[in-house]
Formats: C-alpha cells, structure tokens, sequence
C-alpha cells in the first residue's frame, strides 16, 4: 500500500508567504485605485462648484440694471454698492414662470467674502423692510482671495480701478441719478492655485446727469 506524502513545514510556510505578499499587493493596488477615485471625485466637485459659481456670476452681473432700493429704515441705496470684498446689486431677469408669485422680475443680490468661503445673497424684494431676510447660499470654498474693483474716471478724466463704489463725489447726488462704474472686475483665487477672473460691462444709468 503507497504512502501518501504530504506537505512539509517549508512549503506551508512559503505558500503562505507568497499568498501574503500577493494580499499587500492587492490590498496597494486597491488602496492606489480607492485613492486616486476620490482625488477625481474631489477634482470633478471643485470644478463643478467652479463652474457653477462663474454661471450665477455671469447670469447676475450681465443682468444688472440701474435700480436702486430702499434699506429697511426707509433710506434710497444706490443701485450698485460695494467694496474690494463684497458687491450689491440689481440684476434683471429673477425667473417667476407663468407669473405665478407676486413679486418683480427684479432681484437684489449680493457677493460676499467671509471665513474662506463665497456667499451669494438675494432678497425676496428690492425695498425692504426691518422685517425682511435674505437668502443665502455658499457659491464656492476654500477661497483664498475675492476681490471686487470697480473702472471709473478721475477729475482729469483718466481712466483708474477704485476699490469701492459709490465714488465718495457722487455722495451730493440723489442715487437714481449717479452714474455706474464703466466695468466691474471680479477676482477670485481658490487654495488650490485656481483662479477665476472676469470682466463685466455694466448698463447706462439713463437718469445720470
């Protein structure tokens, strides 16, 4: 009768040996490919947000419209206010399909720059009162700098970029007849080295003296 021969300490030890380094293999390879999706996935979601943030950017200030309002205490605002690291407006064209709300086609909107992040805020009406609130949403993260200028002319009548609007010699006018800013630049550098720059030609106030 043959003796059935088995397997010796060795040979154990080196098959499971080998079946541990194919493990560590696998598990980097896996680990590798784990990684790299979520890289994709974050770099697909920053150039989304991006993305989406030059959309509401452009869709509001190509919009935009000498309106001024009133604040809640009853006061005229001019129609564009703003400094190096916020910007508020009116803009044209808020969507009311079938005119189902009562409410103008009109919208105040606002760019904000605070703790690292790009708020969008509007208002539900142009003239407010102490009892209205704005709505808020965050536009873009990780924003390592926004900066708003605005294009004017001097009293020479050259050309510069002022970091806030109104110019203080408008302050004697009443402000539906101050005039815009020709152009207003928008600035944004995100933490990762993106940048989003735009130029945006703003309308005539048909008002200003």
């Amino acid at each position: 009768m043959m003796r059935q021969r088995g397997f010796t300490l060795l040979e154990v030890l080196v098959t499971v040996a080998i079946f541990a380094m194919m493990y560590m293999v696998a598990v980097q390879f896996i680990s590798g490919a784990l990684e790299s999706r979520d890289q994709l996935n974050e770099g697909a979601t920053e150039l989304e947000s991006a993305q989406r943030a030059v959309t509401f950017l452009t869709l509001d200030f190509e919009q935009m419209i000498s309106r001024p309002v009133r604040d809640p205490y009853g006061d005229p605002q001019p129609a564009i206010y703003g400094r190096d690291d916020f910007v508020e407006f009116t803009r044209l064209g808020w969507s009311n399909p079938f005119q189902l709300r009562r409410r103008s086609e009109m919208q105040r909107v606002m760019y904000a720059y605070e703790d690292d992040k790009l708020y969008r805020r509007y208002w539900p009406v142009l003239d407010t009162n102490v009892a209205t609130e704005y709505q808020e949403e965050v536009l873009l993260e990780n924003v390592k700098h926004f900066t708003v200028r605005y294009l004017d002319r001097d009293l020479d009548g050259q050309w510069l970029w002022r970091e806030f609007w109104p110019d203080p010699a408008l302050a004697g006018q009443p402000v539906w007849q101050q005039r815009l800013p020709k152009s207003i630049e928008v600035d944004i550098e995100l933490d990762n080295g993106e940048r989003l720059h735009r130029y945006f030609r703003t309308v005539l106030n048909p008002w200003a003296s």
